[in-house]
């Protein structure tokens, strides 16, 4: 693209139509792009994130703020900053994708753009992108298909083609020297490239952040429940065999069978499960000690299935003595 920065700034796309790149154009090459760091990524995840390098990333014990907010993470972030920013910013003035696609980032005036507003535009993308991508959105409405980051960085995504088009008209028109003195000292559109950084983070830190957290406070308990109810019904699921055992011994014997062996079972420990340590008969009853991988809010716990009327109509009261009715299934509630 030429270098030599225009008298006006570039026209609305009504005016000139074959120079500003539209909506879905921009998500393709978006997409491209995102084919490109897929396998970055991919060996981000491994070599940072894998438990050779940071097992603490990967092990369920670990301080939760360590797995969630560890600075590594930050990896996630500058990886694609520096990618988009620099790409951008370097003589090809694109990305692959836009490249790919004859598309190029300019600034309002159609001149190329430093790393700083290159890296303004890319922090912009994250605000664009916190309101429910209504940011990127613009792009389809506004006179220069900009985005909010477009404006905020004072940018353009253009069509290489029609910009040198555009850029060739411009320079075949008669111009005063007025007007070609005054070409220096065009003034600079958009935020710094520090502002829109500061101002992202400052919506971060001031709106998502406490959003996040009182979203977290709702919804960590919610699934944190649901979780551990799963847990718990591993085991009772492991006692359906014991029960169906149990009803035939009362029905042949009229009486409830001591243990285990009684029934024809393993012995407690050998029946055991991901997060059950035992399944033991008991008197008639059939408790279920809860260890190995379960939820510490229900290790060392445990239900009991008791069985209630006689062998013509058997049925079983489920419940606990040490686990919180909050973990437990609404039967044993």
């Amino acid at each position: 693209m030429n270098a030599t920065a225009p008298l006006h700034w570039l026209p609305p796309h009504a005016q000139y139509t074959g120079l500003h790149a539209g909506f879905w154009r921009r998500v393709l090459a978006y997409l491209i792009d995102g084919v490109i760091l897929a396998p970055a990524f991919a060996v981000l995840y491994l070599g940072v994130a894998g438990p050779a390098w940071f097992p603490a990333f990967v092990q369920q014990d670990a301080p939760v703020a360590w797995r969630v907010l560890s600075p590594w993470w930050m990896l996630w972030l500058v990886v694609p900053w520096l990618y988009f920013a620099l790409c951008e910013a370097s003589p090809w003035q694109a990305t692959p994708g836009k490249l790919a696609l004859g598309l190029g980032v300019t600034d309002e005036y159609g001149r190329r753009i430093g790393f700083g507003r290159s890296s303004g535009r890319f922090f912009g993308k994250l605000l664009s992108g916190l309101i429910l991508d209504i940011g990127y959105m613009l792009a389809g409405w506004t006179p220069r298909k900009q985005a909010l980051h477009d404006l905020m960085a004072g940018c353009c995504v253009v069509r290489t083609r029609g910009l040198l088009a555009w850029q060739h008209e411009q320079a075949a028109a008669p111009e005063s020297l007025d007007a070609a003195g005054a070409r220096a000292a065009l003034p600079q559109t958009g935020m710094p490239g520090w502002a829109i950084a500061l101002l992202v983070a400052v919506v971060g830190v001031f709106v998502v952040l406490p959003v996040a957290g009182v979203l977290a406070v709702i919804a960590v308990p919610v699934y944190q429940g649901y979780a551990v109810r799963a847990e718990v019904a591993q085991g009772i699921g492991l006692t359906r065999r014991a029960r169906s055992l149990i009803a035939e011994y009362i029905g042949e014997r009229g009486a409830l069978p001591e243990d285990n062996a009684a029934l024809g079972l393993p012995k407690p420990e050998a029946i055991h499960a991901r997060y059950v340590t035992s399944v033991r008969v008991a008197g008639g009853k059939v408790v279920v000690t809860y260890g190995n991988r379960a939820n510490a809010w229900i290790r060392g716990g445990h239900v009991v299935m008791a069985p209630l009327g006689n062998a013509a109509k058997l049925r079983w009261q489920c419940s606990s003595p040490d686990i919180r009715d909050w973990y437990l299934p609404e039967s044993c509630r």
